[in-house]
């Protein structure tokens, strides 16, 4: 079983004459045992020494540069997890130290080892994609475009390809014949992987049609979701509302059913007032027999007309954006009165201090024009 080689040879040698010492007998199983703890001992050690060295070199080279990329490939361990492939290729060179190729254990223990480098190779890869996305992500992705979904599809496609290698090294068969295999339970894994592929997609969805970004401010109707995009992956999007809850939806949610996205308003640097003052209909006077058309002629034209121009005079309400006040349909409340304008901000406790104070003035002064602003009659009554 054990590989007849010089050294082989010799170490079996020592360990048979330390056997004699110790007045144990000579046993060839055990000796073999032996050997081959003592040869494992020796190839994980070497490659331990080995991948630190070459991690070291690397770090060092990295660090000469002085580059920003450098720095966070230090910082996000890229590196030291792409050394752990030098352990098992240093096993490999030692696999023929112990057996024979001939043997059923040396099958056995370079399935093992390969499965080892295959796993290995797996975690390098994602170190080296996961600092690529990061790299991306925090300098060149301006537009915040949800790209980690994408990666965790990549990491899945990864980690599927790495099971799949290393079940056709343990089961010595091809990985096209397993994937052929697979084609079978197709439906059950769409079935399984439902929330998964929808969620891909939707991701997809997401970025191809720049519908979301981290960082955007998000209504989803039906849902408690009111607040800021915190993540985005393949299977859940996160959403701080302004009270620090954290809801969770799924992507395709956001897809299949309308969202508000306030991103318009925020790039604007304006914010829009669309609110009414309902005037008591019966609290409206003046006009004459003739039909005049002039909005002066009764008191609710004098007291819009007033409206108007104070929004128009407001420092707050910026002149880039539409300034009106209309007259909508009657209600059974009165006669809707709505200001339309934009704040210069979107800072939300600027907007609502704006807004109050706009409102609270003009309901103020319409007993000037008079002119009733509408309350229930239960709430004047007291009852």
């Amino acid at each position: 079983m054990i590989q007849q080689h010089k050294v082989a040879t010799w170490l079996l040698q020592a360990i048979d004459r330390a056997f004699g010492r110790l007045g144990l007998g000579s046993s060839r199983s055990l000796e073999e045992v032996i050997y081959f703890i003592i040869v494992i001992i020796i190839a994980l050690a070497v490659g331990t020494m080995l991948r630190r060295l070459v991690l070291w070199a690397m770090r060092r080279w990295v660090r000469l540069r002085h580059t920003v990329w450098g720095q966070e490939l230090l910082n996000a361990r890229t590196l030291q997890k792409c050394s752990h492939v030098v352990t098992p290729l240093v096993l490999m060179g030692f696999v023929p130290f112990i057996f024979d190729y001939s043997t059923r254990m040396h099958t056995v223990v370079l399935r093992v080892v390969l499965i080892y480098l295959a796993v290995a190779v797996g975690v390098a890869v994602n170190a080296v994609m996961r600092f690529v996305w990061l790299h991306y992500d925090r300098h060149d992705n301006v537009r915040h475009l949800p790209l980690k979904g994408i990666l965790n599809v990549a990491e899945g496609l990864l980690w599927i390809v790495t099971v799949i290698l290393c079940v056709s090294v343990a089961v010595g068969r091809s990985p096209m014949a397993l994937l052929g295999g697979l084609t079978a339970c197709a439906a059950v894994l769409m079935l399984v992987f439902k929330d998964s592929i929808l969620g891909f997609v939707a991701g997809i969805q997401l970025s191809l049609n720049d519908m979301l970004h981290v960082g955007d401010w998000v209504t989803v109707p039906g849902t408690p979701a009111d607040g800021i995009v915190t993540d985005v992956t393949i299977s859940v999007v996160k959403i701080q509302n302004f009270d620090n809850t954290i809801i969770m939806l799924p992507p395709y949610a956001l897809v299949s059913g309308p969202f508000q996205n306030w991103k318009g308003m925020s790039d604007s640097g304006m914010r829009r007032i669309a609110r009414s003052v309902i005037i008591d209909a019966t609290s409206v006077t003046g006009g004459t027999s003739d039909n005049s058309t002039d909005q002066l002629s009764t008191n609710l034209g004098k007291y819009r007309a007033y409206c108007l121009q104070y929004l128009r005079n407001h420092p707050r309400i910026t002149k880039n954006g539409l300034i009106m006040v209309r007259l909508l349909a009657p209600t059974d409340a009165g006669l809707p009165l709505q200001m339309w304008c934009f704040t210069d901000t979107t800072d939300w406790p600027e907007y609502e201090a704006i807004q109050s104070q706009i409102f609270e003035h003009l309901n103020a002064v319409a007993s000037d024009f008079g002119l009733r602003v509408y309350n229930l009659p239960s709430v004047l009554s007291g009852n």
